[in-house]
């Protein structure tokens, strides 16, 4: 019975996401005839448009974003971007000098057929780790793919200190950094020189299951199937990717052009909220929310044992450098003690059980900054992020398909575990707050990207959430953005990082239509 009914749900499921396929691309095609301007966090692509049919009419029933997509229909946002050989030229001309760049465009570049090749290119396989390096496992997270990281599907983050082999030896002292979890077919990849300081690079993959129209099945992208038999590898440094929705500066350079670009560790200090460390209560809690799901499976090379066994306070150590600057930081001391004793009182049981939720006046300022746009999300106050329910489903999914009852081709998502609950989702960096005005849903949900602090010399500057500078056009383009179907990779907010409720769409049209 748990076999038949989670294929049927996996057939329900694709079925729906292929039958809209055709009529979302003529919906998108329209759309993008016409777009006059950058919209709110979404890739800005050459040639993005919008029409005024787009426009005529606010969200109703027939909206595509009441159609039901398969959680995870971000679409591609490599789509529009040079791949293969092309893309390397354009890296390999930038002049910058590092382990990544040197070993991807010298002449015997090694052929990258797998995450472990990778690792091994680079000397990070966290098998063979020796020296200044270690691993870190996060189960939420702020980064490219907010709603990807739960305790069942981890960031997992590598990263050593070695002297620069390819330079004979002879070169200085560099921190490479790789950070990778399952369901999407990138690696994001750091580099940190005295010379150069830190830069920032991602490699895109693709799978033999990309060759069929309906793509990639979620068994194929969160099992060890991703982390293997990869084509098509492609390295992208931060000029690649600047003004579209995988822009490096929105988190790294949050200050703009000129300004030192920064590693991103907000539960900075012990006990690290929401890292995995089976010596303190949280980082535990997450670690047998993995183990109950994935058993002694292992995950981006790491061991069974390593998971949850390696302390965050290395990655710390990485991450703070000279001067531990981290802004808007998570003071995860206070925040936990916080919380766990307001659950308390309410008869939960934070960390472990989260079906009641803590509150934290120390995390609530964090938060409130970042809503005003003054920072990116902050992480949420509870360690756990994920709905009871929901992983619980999920879990006992994965344990099926582990066991053999249950064929990889019927694994649902296990990345939908989150919430329903706006309010819970705007406090984890997913949504925005119930009951904002227009105006105020633009503010949460766009800053991040759209700010008078980052590069405004990008089409994406043309938009900003302070929206009373606009002029006609460039609000109507916001609205066709807001109105695009989630697997657009031209929506906004794109769909990877924050779904918006009905209400707050609506309220945030309404207002860009005045």
């Amino acid at each position: 019975m748990l076999v038949s009914a989670f294929m049927r749900a996996a057939a329900i499921t694709q079925t729906a996401s292929n039958c809209l396929n055709a009529h979302m691309r003529s919906v998108l095609v329209l759309a993008v005839l016409s777009m006059v301007s950058g919209g709110c966090e979404a890739a800005d692509q050459p040639g993005s448009t919008a029409t005024d049919a787009a426009v005529a009419s606010p969200p109703s029933a027939a909206d595509p974003h009441e159609a039901l997509y398969a959680y995870g229909d971000w679409g591609d946002p490599f789509v529009n971007l040079p791949k293969g050989a092309a893309q390397r030229q354009r890296v390999c001309e930038s002049g910058h000098d590092d382990s990544i760049r040197r070993l991807f465009c010298k002449e015997d570049a090694p052929t990258i057929t797998s995450l472990n090749d990778l690792q091994v290119a680079l000397q990070i396989d966290p098998a063979k780790l020796a020296g200044v390096g270690g691993s870190a496992l996060a189960g939420h997270s702020t980064s490219l793919s907010t709603r990807a990281i739960s305790a069942i599907n981890p960031r997992v983050i590598t990263f050593r200190l070695l002297t620069d082999k390819f330079n004979g030896g002879r070169g200085g002292l560099e921190m490479i950094i790789l950070a990778f979890h399952r369901g999407e077919q990138f690696v994001e990849l750091a580099t940190f020189t005295q010379a150069e300081g830190n830069y920032f690079y991602v490699v895109h993959f693709d799978q033999e299951c990309n060759d069929r129209p309906e793509g990639c099945l979620p068994g194929e992208l969160l099992t060890d199937s991703v982390e293997k038999n990869w084509r098509n590898v492609t390295l992208y440094d931060e000029a690649s990717l600047e003004n579209t929705v995988l822009d490096c500066a929105t988190c790294h350079q949050p200050d703009g052009p000129g300004t030192r670009r920064i590693l991103r560790m907000q539960e900075f200090d012990d006990p690290w909220t929401h890292w995995f460390f089976n010596a303190t209560p949280g980082g535990k809690a997450l670690v047998d929310d993995y183990t109950a799901a994935k058993g002694d499976e292992t995950i981006a090379g790491l061991l069974r044992q390593d998971i949850g066994g390696i302390s965050p306070g290395g990655l710390e150590t990485v991450v703070g450098g000279g001067d531990h600057y981290q802004p808007n930081m998570f003071n995860s001391e206070i925040i936990e003690r916080e919380v766990t004793q307001s659950a308390a009182l309410q008869g939960g049981n934070q960390p472990v059980d989260n079906r009641i939720p803590g509150t934290s006046p120390t995390w609530q300022i964090a938060y409130e900054a970042s809503k005003r746009g003054d920072f990116i999300p902050t992480p949420f106050h509870d360690v756990k992020v994920t709905d009871a329910a929901k992983l619980q489903r999920a879990t006992e999914a994965y344990q099926a398909y582990r066991s053999g009852d249950l064929p990889k081709e019927a694994l649902p998502d296990i990345r939908d575990v989150f919430p329903d609950d706006h309010a819970l989702l705007a406090r984890m960096g997913m949504s925005t707050e119930p009951g904002l005005s227009g105006e105020e849903v633009l503010i949460q949900a766009c800053s991040q990207c759209h700010n008078e602090r980052l590069n405004q010399s990008l089409s994406r500057a043309r938009f900003r959430p302070d929206i009373a500078s606009l002029s006609r056009a460039e609000k109507d383009a916001a609205i066709a953005r807001l109105m695009l179907p989630p697997n657009s990779v031209y929506a906004m907010p794109p769909a990877r990082l924050r779904v918006l409720s009905r209400e707050a769409r609506e309220r945030a049209i309404e207002a860009l239509r005045r």
